[in-house]
């Protein structure tokens, strides 16, 4: 009986410790899926800010698949300043989210699942482009999500940010 007992203690015990790896797996994969949609829109941003010469104060449009029409197009401000436009930067250089929204140069985009469009999230990004010289600007995007969960398995929203010189 002792044996028996003794038996299923550690089954259990080997049990719990699947399970506890499984939902690890699970959160992991989750985090894994936000930092890579995060990734693709900070390189959209990018490259729409690259697709428009340095030296125009063109902007660029960005739909997203938000279900109110209305709030789906976002307008891209490309234009540079010698101190920086848009988004405050750090000391760092990197996109300063504890500051303010600065309008033409952040956005709350609507991501949808491609097949189905049923599972949403929203991301935050916000730019900021450094004119370097008549034909070049610095240009920083950085993207994080917009999950406000207080959920003690959820992670951190650490933003990601993509740095590149556009010209030359």
């Amino acid at each position: 009986m002792i044996e028996m007992m003794i038996a299923c203690l550690v089954l259990l015990v080997g049990f719990i410790g699947g399970l506890a790896l499984v939902l690890t797996s699970i959160k992991n994969d989750r985090r894994d899926k936000v930092d890579s949609t995060a990734t693709i829109l900070s390189q959209m941003v990018t490259e729409m800010v690259m697709s428009v010469p340095a030296n125009s104060s063109s902007s660029a449009t960005i739909t997203d698949c938000n279900p109110s029409t209305s709030s789906a197009s976002h307008t891209i401000s490309t234009t540079g300043s010698s101190s920086g436009a848009g988004a405050p930067l750090t000391s760092g250089g990197q996109i300063d989210f504890t500051q303010s929204e600065v309008t033409g140069y952040s956005m709350t985009f609507y991501s949808c699942q491609a097949s189905t469009g049923d599972r949403q999230a929203l991301y935050d990004i916000r730019w900021n482009i450094k004119t370097i010289s008549e034909n070049s600007k610095l240009v920083t995007v950085a993207a994080r999500s917009s999950n406000t969960s207080t959920d003690a398995n959820q992670f951190a929203t650490i933003p990601l940010t993509l740095k590149t010189i556009v010209g030359g």
